[in-house]
């Protein structure tokens, strides 16, 4: 039994963290998809002032909820599947990493522009 009490502590914290959470689903969800949607034929620094200048700043602007320093890549793929990316292939760049993400997130064909071939 006094080894449940401290997972009763746990479990606890973890409620209160998902709960919290919860509330950020809202705009993660709409930036990862704003991601998927309009980055693909764009280069890294071009991504980057999207979402920090446009898409970032539309969800302040109009008080969606999200998680600050919020990172699409983390929402859409785990470290697994970039680990089995690098395994196949492809390089380790972020840029890379993005277009994995967003060809295995894309319902459609989305366009990639890889100068790297």
């Amino acid at each position: 039994m006094a080894a449940l009490g401290s997972e009763n502590e746990r479990w606890a914290n973890a409620i209160v963290r998902i709960q919290s959470e919860t509330e950020l689903v809202t705009g993660d969800v709409l930036l990862a998809s704003a991601f998927i949607s309009y980055t693909g034929p764009f280069n890294k620094r071009n991504r980057k002032h999207m979402i920090h200048n446009l898409f970032e700043k539309y969800f302040i602007d109009n008080k969606i909820p999200m998680t600050p320093e919020v990172n699409p890549v983390k929402i859409l793929s785990d470290e697994a599947q970039v680990a089995m990316w690098n395994k196949d292939g492809l390089p380790s760049d972020a840029v890379s990493i993005e277009n994995g993400t967003i060809l295995t997130n894309s319902e459609r064909y989305p366009l990639i522009i890889d100068p790297q071939l």
